[in-house]
C-alpha cells in the first residue's frame, strides 16, 4: 500500500475514532468524518472502508487486535503454569482492556465506543458478529468452566452478559474518575466483582 494511501486511511480511522467517542457512533455521519478528516475527495472513505460498518470495524480493530494478543499471552502463561485461580483468569480478561487507560492514541475513545455499542440496538447485529470472533474471550471462558456452576444454561448466559457489561461499562464509568480514584483499587474491585459473578450459583 502506498504511503499516501496508508496515511489517508490512518487519518480517517483516527478522526472517526474521535468523533464516534465524542458524538456517538449512531449520531456521527460519514460526511462528518470526511469533513473532519479534511478529505476533499468524498469517495475516499467508501474506497477504503466501503461503508460505516467497515470503518467501525477498522476503528475497533486498531485496539482489539493488540488486546487479543496480550490476553492470549496471559492465558498461555497461566496454562503453562498449570495452576491458576479464577481471579487470575479474570485478570487476564480485564488487564489488557484496562491497559487502554494509559493509551493516548485512542484508548479512552475505544472504551467509550465499546460502551455505546453494548447498548445500541442499531448496531446489535454488528456487535454480535464481532463477539463471535473473540477467540481469546472464548478461551478464557472455557478455562474458567472448572470454577463455575454451569448447571443452568440461562443463568450462565445471564452471568456472561453481566460480566461484559461490568467490564466495558465499568471502565467507561471510571474514565472521568481516574484522577480521583486510585487505579489499583478500582481494578481490584472490578476483577473481584467479575470473579464473584462467575461463581454465582446456577439456580435462581
Amino acid at each position: 500500500m502506498r504511503k499516501d494511501t496508508t496515511a489517508t486511511r490512518k487519518r480517517i480511522i483516527d478522526t472517526a475514532e474521535i468523533l464516534f467517542a465524542e458524538k456517538g457512533v449512531e449520531a456521527t455521519s460519514l460526511l462528518d468524518i470526511t469533513r473532519a478528516a479534511k478529505q476533499k475527495n468524498r469517495s475516499a472513505l467508501q474506497y477504503h472502508f466501503k461503508n460505516k460498518e467497515g470503518l467501525l470495524h477498522a476503528v475497533l480493530d486498531k485496539h482489539a487486535l493488540p488486546i487479543a494478543k496480550l490476553r492470549t499471552a496471559k492465558l498461555d502463561a497461566l496454562e503453562a503454569a498449570a495452576d491458576y485461580s479464577l481471579y487470575q483468569l479474570v485478570e487476564a480478561l480485564v488487564e489488557p482492556m484496562a491497559s487502554l487507560l494509559d493509551n493516548n492514541n485512542g484508548g479512552s475513545e475505544f472504551i467509550k465506543i465499546h460502551s455505546e455499542l453494548m447498548s445500541s440496538e442499531q448496531f446489535r447485529q454488528f456487535r454480535q458478529a464481532r463477539d463471535k470472533d473473540h477467540a481469546d474471550v472464548q478461551r478464557m471462558q472455557a478455562m474458567a468452566l472448572p470454577f463455575v456452576d454451569a448447571s443452568n444454561a440461562d443463568a450462565l448466559r445471564s452471568r456472561g452478559l453481566l460480566i461484559g457489561c461490568l467490564l466495558i461499562h465499568g471502565l467507561a464509568a471510571y474514565l472521568p474518575q481516574q484522577d480521583s480514584l486510585p487505579r489499583a483499587v478500582f481494578l481490584h474491585s472490578l476483577i473481584q466483582g467479575i470473579t464473584d459473578l462467575f461463581q454465582q450459583s446456577g439456580a435462581p
